[in-house]
């Protein structure tokens, strides 16, 4: 059961995250209730403190993620130059064969 009240916070979260609202105990209560579901008072404060002032995709990571990129997201990352873009010509796709008509004999159909 902890494991699915940890999900519906998470969750939760990134909705309050996704509609650009503060992650707070009380907010997240409200999305659990709206969504009539049970909330353990203990875990919702904990992830709202855990929260206070942090990016809610960079702290859970992307839903669907894997655990390296969890794990990349947690390491403080090292000033980098972002990559020069690399303009590629993309070659349109050839036109479609044309079909050509096949001489079909009707015989005596039309007269």
């Amino acid at each position: 059961m902890a494991e699915k009240d940890q999900l519906a916070v998470s969750y939760a979260a990134f909705i309050l995250s996704g509609q650009g609202a503060d992650v707070t105990s009380d907010s997240l209560n409200a999305v659990l209730s709206a969504a009539g579901l049970p909330s353990n008072a203990t875990l919702v404060n904990a992830v709202a403190k855990a929260l206070k002032g942090r990016n809610v995709s960079e702290f859970f990571g992307s839903v669907g993620g894997s655990a390296p990129a969890a794990a990349e997201a947690a390491q403080p990352k090292a000033e980098s130059k972002p990559a020069a873009k690399k303009e590629e010509k993309v070659a349109p796709p050839p036109p479609p064969p044309k079909e050509e008509e096949e001489d079909m004999d009707m015989g005596d159909l039309f007269g």
